[in-house]
């Protein structure tokens, strides 16, 4: 408020000074009229005290009248209809003030005639009724330019607000995803290996842990979900054994990049349910990198038995991806091998 009003009163001293000063210009320096030095300067005195006030007081009773109306109208009614009441009401009242401040001004300073008088009324009202389109025309733009940025602004959290639901959503489809295929695991250890069924529990819950830990995260480092990874394919090599191989080579740089969380526990997952793993044909599973992107494959040896699934594995990756922005996970096969290459983000990216 104190900055507006400091902009407002050098405003006014500006605009005021400028007839002010030309007609001291006109008078003395032109010597169009054969007055004293000292009486053109008290002229000009009287002149810019009387503008001073006048621009002054238009400007307070303007601001205030569009504040009110913008206020109490605004959305109710168009733009047009507004602004056009503003400028009626705005012009009215700067007639008045203009008509009442001469009439002071001119019965303590000026005292000049009838004729002069009106002649003086009119150029005043003539140069408020340009000041008050000047103001309007500026708090219009002004008031424009707010609501564009409140606009941009409000449009910009709801689309980061829709992203961050979206994702929260896909983020709680995953976790029961994963805990519905550790529990067929364990369901099935239960009647082949009691011992291994406990410690596989065990292990379990180190490796959910780490889930209920990233809720609440949209990227995890690199080198984080690594570790989880390791843990996962442990519970996995309790059930497979030295039949699950699981292989890793990834330049130190990228570790410190980041990927959704449960990314690799999604694609491991899909590659140990869909394949074959037995003694005669091991499963094979290797994470490298190249450049900016994780490539994961595997071996394919597609089991022929129908497989319990949810359906929403790579379909929920891709979406998170999606998500996150406009880097795109990609999956095929080349060569007997299914390959997932994923995506290194950074940061300031996500």
């Amino acid at each position: 408020m104190k900055h507006n009003l400091n902009k407002i009163l050098w405003g006014t001293l500006i605009v005021s000074l400028v007839p002010s000063t030309f007609l001291f210009f006109q008078r003395w320096v032109l010597g169009l009229q054969d007055e004293t030095i000292h009486e053109t300067l008290v002229d000009f005195l009287k002149s810019s005290t009387f503008s001073i006030v006048v621009t002054f007081s238009i400007f307070i009773a303007v601001t205030f009248i569009i504040s009110r109306t913008t206020e109490k109208w605004e959305g109710k009614i168009s733009a047009g209809k507004r602004i056009t009441a503003c400028l009626t009401v705005s012009l009215i009242v700067a007639n008045i003030i203009i008509f009442l401040e001469w009439k002071v001004f001119n019965a303590l300073f000026f005292h000049c005639t009838w004729e002069e008088e009106r002649v003086r009324i009119f150029e005043n009202q003539m140069l408020a009724t340009v000041l008050v389109i000047i103001v309007s025309l500026v708090f219009e733009i002004g008031h424009y330019i707010n609501q564009l940025k409140i606009t941009v602004a409000e449009k910009e959290r709801l689309e980061k607000e829709n992203m961050r639901s979206q994702l929260e959503s896909l983020k709680t489809q995953m976790s029961p995803h994963f805990l519905f295929n550790s529990f067929n695991a364990l369901l099935s250890l239960i009647d082949s290996d009691k011992e291994k069924a406990k410690h596989f529990l065990l292990e379990l819950s180190k490796v959910y842990r780490y889930v209920l830990e990233q809720n609440d995260n949209l990227v995890v480092e690199l080198k984080e979900e690594l570790k989880f990874i390791n843990s996962y394919i442990y519970l996995n090599k309790i059930r497979f054994g030295d039949n699950l191989i699981f292989e890793t080579d990834i330049d130190a740089n990228n570790l410190s990049k980041f990927i959704p969380p449960l990314t690799l526990q999604s694609l491991v997952e899909n590659a140990i349910k869909h394949n074959i793993i037995s003694e005669n044909k091991p499963l094979t599973i290797r994470i490298t990198n190249d450049r900016d992107r994780l490539i994961v494959t595997n071996n394919l040896q597609i089991r022929n038995e129908k497989i319990i699934s949810t359906g929403i594995g790579l379909k929920n990756l891709k979406e998170r991806y999606f998500l996150l922005g406009n880097k795109e996970p990609e999956f095929g096969i080349v060569n007997d091998q299914y390959i997932a290459k994923i995506p290194l983000l950074e940061k300031e990216n996500t």
